[in-house]
């Protein structure tokens, strides 16, 4: 018996979409039953999402440079951080697990994960501490992933994601030391107005 199905560009865009909407409503949920999209789905849902994020970013506070480096840079940030993630936890499976998972479900619980990090740091500009809470979410949502879909050991999981949200946070910390916004500007409002 063959299997109809209706496949049509416009078909997928809704679906695509559909499935985005139950994610932002629920992402603990969704995040156990990723969607089995296509490579180039999982490029293009990332570049748009990147964007989005990057131009109300720009938007809050309202600064042209930024709304560009949104449309422009946010996208190429969010395609290779998510390549480079997926790439580590595809090995980290190789290597430490004795197992090979698809690159593609891999990139797919990556691209999700950070899905409420983008969101986050639309208001990063206003409140500085946002980024780590941001962080933490998307580590928190990545562990359930893993553990979900990859049938990664709980307490591994907690292990892996933690070692490199704690790694990350420590980056952000440094970098925000470095840049001065720490030193005498030490409120939870940011004054990059």
């Amino acid at each position: 018996m063959s299997d109809i199905r209706d496949v049509t560009p416009q078909k997928q865009v809704k679906d695509t979409v559909q499935f985005i909407l139950n994610y932002l409503r629920h992402p603990i949920r969704e995040i156990s039953r990723l969607p089995e999209w296509h490579w180039p789905v999982l490029f293009i849902v990332t570049v748009a999402v990147s964007i989005i994020s990057g131009v109300l970013a720009g938007l809050i506070p309202p600064n042209f440079y930024k709304i560009a480096a949104g449309v422009i840079l946010s996208p190429i940030v969010g395609l290779v951080m998510t390549c480079v993630m997926s790439i580590f936890f595809y090995y980290y499976f190789q290597v430490f697990e004795n197992r090979t998972c698809s690159l593609r479900k891999l990139y797919t619980l990556v691209l999700f994960a950070n899905i409420p990090f983008y969101i986050f740091q639309t208001i990063a500009g206003l409140i500085w501490i946002i980024t780590p809470v941001a962080f933490a979410f998307a580590a928190m949502i990545m562990i359930v992933g893993l553990v979900e879909n990859f049938q990664l050991e709980k307490k591994r999981a907690i292990r892996l994601v933690g070692s490199i949200l704690a790694l990350v946070v420590v980056v952000w910390a440094w970098n925000r030391i470095d840049i001065g916004h720490f030193g005498s500007n030490s409120s939870l409002i940011s004054s990059d107005n």
